[in-house]
C-alpha cells in the first residue's frame, strides 16, 4: 500500500490524496555520484568522495483511478463531469439503405440511420447533435443507397474530467508505503514502511492501449527531495505495540461455525462463541434436532448485556447492549423433558 498527503506549511502531512492497494511492484533507486584523488606508483585512488545523492521511486500499477491519473499526469484535481454541458463525442460508420433528399436526422433516419447508440452494456442511449459526412469529410446533402456515411454525435454523460494543460505539472507529496519483509531464521512475515517527505511526481508518464495480451499497467515515477532536515527517506521496521486480544467473530465466521444441535439427549453447546458489537444484532438459528418442539429462548443476564427477540419461535435475535458476555439458551422439549443448547455471547464496544 502506498499513500501519498498533501504537505502542510510545517512540512508535516496534511491530508490524505491518493491510496493505492493494487499495487505490483515499488522499486525505490539509490545513486549518487562519486569522484576520486588519484596518486603515487600506479596512480592508484587515493580518497574518494560521493556526491550527487538521487533517490527515485518507481511505483506500478496495477489498475488507476481518476485521482491516480490526475496526479501523474496534471495538479491532482479531478473535477466532476456532468450537468446539461457534459457530453462526449463519438463518430460511426453507416451505408444508407435508401435514397433521400436533404441532411437531417429526420432525413437520415429514412434513409436508414438509426438515432440511437448500442453501448458496451447493451442499453440504447440517445445520439444528440448529430452531423452526416460523405467519405471524403464534406458535409452530406443527400443520401443514396449502398453509399457510405460518417456521422459524429455527442453522448450526454455523468463522470469525472481530468484537465491536462500545459502549465499544470504534477506535485510534491509527502508518502508512505507499507509492505512485508519475510524472516529467514523465523519464517514470519515482519512489518515494514518507507516515508518520503518531499516526492516530486515525474512528469514523464506513458499509457499504452493494446488490443491483446496482459492488461497495461501504470507507472508512477517519483523524485526524492532533500527537506529541510536533509532526512530524504526513513526505512521503518516495526512490531505493532498494545494490542488487544481478538474475541469478536465477524459474522462470516459465525456462519462458518457449525451451530445446529444434532444430539437432543446432549445439545449443549457452551463450546461456541459468538461477537456482537453494541447496537448490532445478529442471528442465532434454530437448533436442529428440535423437531415440532415449541422453542423458547433466554438470556442469564436478562437484558444487562443484550436484548432477544424470539422471531417466530424459530430464530433468535440477539443485539449488544453493553460490553461483557451472556449465555444465550434455546430450550425446547415435552414438560419436565427439555433439552437446551448454550451459546456464549461476547458483547464489545
Amino acid at each position: 500500500m502506498v499513500t501519498f498527503y498533501d504537505i502542510n506549511p510545517d512540512r508535516t502531512p496534511k491530508v490524505p490524496v491518493l491510496y493505492l492497494d493494487t499495487l505490483k511492484v515499488t522499486t525505490i533507486e539509490q545513486t549518487a555520484e562519486e569522484t576520486e584523488a588519484r596518486g603515487g606508483k600506479g596512480n592508484a585512488a587515493l580518497i574518494a568522495w560521493d556526491y550527487g545523492k538521487s533517490i527515485n521511486v518507481t511505483i506500478e500499477d496495477a489498475l488507476f483511478s481518476a485521482k491516480s491519473m490526475a496526479i501523474m499526469f496534471g495538479n491532482g484535481q479531478v473535477a466532476e463531469y456532468t450537468g446539461s454541458g457534459a457530453y462526449i463525442m463519438k463518430t460511426e460508420q453507416w451505408t444508407a439503405q435508401s435514397t433521400q433528399v436533404g441532411n437531417s436526422k429526420t432525413v437520415a433516419k429514412t434513409a436508414g440511420w438509426s438515432d440511437k447508440y448500442v453501448a458496451p452494456d447493451g442499453k440504447l442511449y440517445n445520439k444528440i447533435n448529430p452531423k452526416f459526412y460523405n467519405a471524403d469529410n464534406s458535409p452530406a446533402t443527400d443520401f443514396v443507397a449502398n453509399a457510405t456515411y460518417f456521422c459524429s454525435f455527442d453522448l450526454k454523460v455523468d463522470g469525472a474530467v481530468i484537465d491536462i494543460s500545459a502549465n499544470s505539472f504534477p506535485g510534491t507529496y509527502y508518502v508512505t508505503g507499507d509492505t512485508f519483509a519475510r524472516s529467514e531464521a523465523t519464517g514470519d512475515d515482519e512489518f515494514f514502511q518507507f516515508i518520503i517527505p518531499k516526492a516530486k511526481v515525474q512528469s514523464e508518464n506513458t499509457i499504452t492501449l493494446e488490443a491483446e495480451g496482459d492488461p497495461s499497467v501504470f507507472n508512477m515515477n517519483l523524485k526524492v527531495l532533500r527537506p529541510a532536515d536533509g532526512i530524504m527517506m526513513k526505512l521503518v521496521k516495526y512490531n505493532l505495540v498494545d494490542g488487544s486480544a481478538a474475541t469478536e467473530l465477524t459474522s462470516t465466521l459465525y456462519h462458518n461455525h457449525a451451530l445446529d444441535v444434532n444430539n437432543t439427549s446432549d445439545a449443549t453447546n457452551s463450546g461456541i462463541s459468538l461477537g456482537v458489537k453494541v447496537g448490532e444484532t445478529i442471528t442465532i438459528p434454530r437448533p436442529a434436532g428440535t423437531g415440532s418442539y415449541s422453542l423458547s429462548w433466554s438470556a442469564g443476564n436478562g437484558t444487562t448485556n443484550v436484548t432477544i427477540d424470539e422471531d417466530n419461535a424459530e430464530n433468535c435475535l440477539v443485539t449488544g447492549v453493553a460490553a461483557g458476555t451472556e449465555t444465550i439458551t434455546a430450550t425446547w422439549g415435552e414438560s419436565g423433558s427439555t433439552t437446551t443448547a448454550t451459546y456464549t455471547v461476547v458483547v464489545t464496544a
